[in-house]
Parts: structure tokens; C-alpha cells; sequence
């Protein structure tokens, strides 16, 4: 008997940020691929484009937003135009782009099956594989979220493929929506990115003379990726100026936390990356920073691209004793809570400031969420990046993979979806980080709003018991 929808869902259960991966160790979070026995059979077509049908068939039946018809085959017609415009037609040469959708799943795509047959034509020396897949691609960002995106045979060989050790040049990057270019969020110090002059807010845009725009974030950090002591050009948009570096990649460790005593009492712990044992790490560090007499802790999640699911739970419930973090809701509407994990409580009862920024994401997000959900601390920074959420990844008759958001996460206390443009978590107190700001003043403000809630505790009457 094929499993259930829920039993889906439970397996599958896996944060998936496949646009917010880190390029400093170069760790991709293992995602298997749907078993063959799930991969469901298709309705019998009369049109030839089985690899858009099979991809729309996915989306309408199972992608979290229950999208329309009218939305996937808007998108997919924006990505067949543009395609065949690449191809060498015109505005004057192409059919008109509209499409007299009515809602009926079958019917409105044989519609635009049509239409693409039409492109094909008006389209001089057209390459029907690449407008179909255009076509795929097209629907997938009419989603306009971060887990949804189609990887082309090629892109798709690299999919959950273990990687040889390798070396890189010592940056985190992140591609902050479908179609912006990869920013560098952060360098690594006495790496060749460091030493070689890149800086935080660089935009990638070529690696060895190859434009990488429209590449996903790991496809890119594939491609910066290579062999100790290799050369490796990289081209940079820095405001107005195209800038080049060549970098001969390294071999360099990555602190999976870093802490530290601040303005005498503050205890500060850094996250850059959810991999490994770093929930173990970050435990350490609190009882480190507990016993060197710290009065307030900042945890700073800026620029944190999330990683493993397991680990932002982990985290988040060394603050948080017990309750729910965030919710799994599918597309049943039905909600799963994401508890915390008792075993990693630690007692100790300081203020809290958790920092965020644009570049923290996934299971970043899931520890700001859960841990002010359950008033354990105090949200500090800008708006997080919206992307965090649960996808799937699914075969394709082409060869290529589509994955697919099948779950949304949503804050526990107030329900709020985190997942898309212009969500995340919007903090307690925003406080802006200027490009070229002199110091850091993210960080300065959430040791003044600690110094508040230290100086409150300090002065607060002590009761003595007789003895």
C-alpha cells in the first residue's frame, strides 16, 4: 500500500535551503532523492511535452500554495517567450503572450501547449527541449518562494551527489531571490578571499570568465570549489564597479561558533552555519560564557543560511525549557508542532538578544521564531530572508529535478507564515546596518538594550533568609 500524504510529509520533513547554502566548508545538507515507488503516474496527455507536464502535474497536486492553473502557465509562457527571444525571436515574429485560461486543470494546459507549438514556430532555428524547460523553469519561480526551483539534466547530475574533498576561497554566499546574483555575507578571515581583497556585499557574477547569475548558490560554490592551491578568477559587481580576482583556493577550518566577552559582561555567541555538532558547540559556550560571569548573552544568527533541521532545534531549546517552536503546515492545512528537545535546556535564567539580518535564513529563522514564541528572548537586527520551509525533491522525464515546497512553517505564537518574499521574522526592535557603517551597530545596540536588563536585575531587592 503506497504511504499517505501525512506519512509524505513526515519522511520528507527536512528544512530544505538549497538557495541559502554555505560556500565557506563547501557542506551541502544530504537530500534524498523521492523513491521510485512514490513517483506516481501521470494522466495520459495528448501533448508532447511530457517534462512540463509531469512538472505542472507536481505543482498543482502537491506545492504547499495550491497554485492555480492561470499562475503556473503565466509563468511558464514568461519563460518560454524569454527563451525564444534568446533564440532569435521577436516581439513582432511570436504569437500574442496572453492565454484564455478558464481554470480547468487539463484543458488550460493543452492550451498552452498550443501556444508553445506556436512559439516553437515563430521561433527561427527553435530548440523545443530548451523552450520546454524554460517552460519548467518559468513555473517553478511563478511560486515566488525559495524552495521551489527546477535543476536542468546537467545541474541536476550534482543533486545529493557526494562531493570529493575539496578546497575554496573562504566566503559564505547566498542568492537572496530567484533572480538576484550571489552576495558574499561573509569572509573568512586569513583566507584567500580575505587576504585577496573580497569584501561583505560583493556580488558574484562570473567564476573563470563564466556568467553564474542565474546559477543556484551551490551550483556557484561547485564551481569556485577545486583542487588545493588551483587559481580561480572570480568576478565581482561591487556597487557600480566590476571588479576581478584570482584566488588561489585553500584548504581552511571553519569555527562552527565563536565566542566571546564583550563590554565586560556580555557573553556573545556567533553561528555562521548550521552543520555538524554545532548545537554541541553552542551549549558549550553558554555554560563557557555562564561560568566567566557573563550577565546578558547575545546570540548573533546574521548572515546564518540555516543547514540542519536537527540543529536549529537544538539551539533554540538551550533558551527555550519546553514548548513549540514553529508549526508544519501542509497544504491539508493540517499543523505539526516542531517541539523543543529537552535534553539541551540549560538553566540559566539572562537576558537574551538573539541579532539578525537580510542573510539569516531557514534554521536561523527557526530559532529567532521559536525562542521569542516562547518569550525567551529579544529579536534585534533587520528582517530575516522568508526562506524557510520544507521541500521535495522530484524526478523529472527529462532528467532534471524539480523540488517543491510541501510544507510551510509558521510561527507558533502567532501563526504568521515565515516562508516568502517580504516574510521571516521582522524583529523586536529593528536597527539597521549601513553599508560602510563604522563599527557595528546591530551589535552595540543589543549590548545597550542588555545593559538595561543586567542593570534592572542588579538592582532588584535581594531577600536574605534567617539561619
Amino acid at each position: 500500500m503506497p504511504p499517505s500524504p501525512r506519512t509524505l510529509e513526515r519522511r520528507y520533513s527536512l528544512i530544505r535551503l538549497r538557495t541559502f547554502l554555505p560556500l565557506v566548508a563547501f557542506i551541502a545538507a544530504a537530500c534524498s532523492l523521492v523513491p521510485a515507488e512514490l513517483q506516481r503516474e501521470l494522466l495520459p496527455s495528448n501533448t508532447s511535452y511530457k517534462t512540463a507536464e509531469a512538472a505542472y502535474q507536481v505543482l498543482i497536486e502537491r506545492h504547499v500554495d495550491k497554485p492555480t492553473s492561470q499562475t503556473l502557465l503565466t509563468g511558464a509562457l514568461d519563460g518560454v517567450v524569454t527563451e525564444a527571444k534568446k533564440e532569435g525571436a521577436s516581439d513582432g515574429t511570436l504569437p500574442s503572450s496572453g492565454l484564455s485560461l478558464t481554470g480547468s486543470t487539463w484543458s488550460d494546459f493543452a492550451k498552452f501547449s498550443d501556444r508553445l507549438d506556436a512559439i516553437a514556430a515563430a521561433t527561427p532555428n527553435a530548440d523545443k527541449t530548451l523552450l520546454e524547460r524554460a517552460a519548467v523553469d518559468g513555473m517553478a519561480k511563478s511560486m515566488n518562494e525559495c524552495h521551489t526551483y527546477y535543476l536542468d539534466p546537467t545541474r541536476a547530475k550534482n543533486f545529493n551527489q557526494p562531493q570529493p574533498p575539496v578546497s575554496g576561497i573562504g566566503v559564505t554566499i547566498n542568492k537572496p531571490s530567484a533572480d538576484a546574483p550571489i552576495e558574499v555575507i561573509r569572509v573568512i578571515a586569513g583566507t584567500p578571499a580575505d587576504r585577496g581583497g573580497i569584501k561583505n556585499g560583493d556580488k558574484i557574477v562570473t567564476v573563470d570568465g563564466v556568467d553564474v547569475t542565474n546559477l543556484q548558490t551551490e551550483e556557484v560554490a561547485n564551481k569556485v570549489k577545486g583542487p588545493e592551491g588551483t587559481p580561480v578568477t572570480i568576478g565581482i559587481l561591487r556597487g557600480q564597479e566590476t571588479l576581478s580576482f584570482t584566488l588561489n583556493r585553500a584548504r581552511f577550518s571553519v569555527p562552527l561558533e565563536t565566542d566571546g566577552i564583550i563590554d565586560g559582561n556580555i557573553g556573545r555567541i556567533e553561528v555562521p552555519q548550521l552543520v555538524g555538532a554545532v548545537a554541541d558547540e553552542v551549549s558549550n559556550a553558554v555554560k563557557r560564557l555562564n561560568a566567566n560571569g557573563a550577565g546578558g548573552l547575545v546570540l548573533d544568527l546574521r548572515g546564518d543560511p540555516g543547514g540542519d533541521l536537527s540543529a536549529a532545534v537544538d539551539i533554540a531549546s538551550i533558551f527555550v525549557r519546553q514548548g513549540t517552536l514553529v508549526y508544519q503546515t501542509g497544504r491539508d492545512g493540517n499543523r505539526t508542532p516542531l517541539d523543543v528537545n529537552r535534553r539541551f535546556y540549560i538553566d540559566s535564567p539572562k537576558p537574551l538578544v538573539v541579532l539578525v539580518n537580510k542573510n539569516s535564513a531557514s534554521g536561523a529563522e527557526i530559532i529567532a521564531a521559536g525562542i521569542r514564541a516562547n518569550g525567551a528572548g529579544f529579536v534585534m537586527g533587520t528582517q530575516t530572508a522568508g526562506c524557510v520551509g520544507t521541500g521535495q525533491p522530484r524526478d523529472l522525464p527529462d532528467g532534471g529535478i524539480l523540488l517543491v515546497t510541501i510544507t510551510k512553517i509558521q510561527d507558533a505564537k502567532t501563526g504568521a507564515d515565515l516562508n516568502g518574499p517580504g516574510k521571516g521574522i521582522v524583529p523586536d526592535q529593528v536597527v539597521d546596518q549601513p553599508t560602510g557603517a563604522q563599527g557595528d551597530p546591530q551589535l552595540d545596540a543589543a549590548v545597550a538594550y542588555l545593559r538595561t536588563k543586567v542593570a534592572r536585575t542588579s538592582a532588584a531587592p535581594k531577600f536574605l533568609l534567617a539561619a
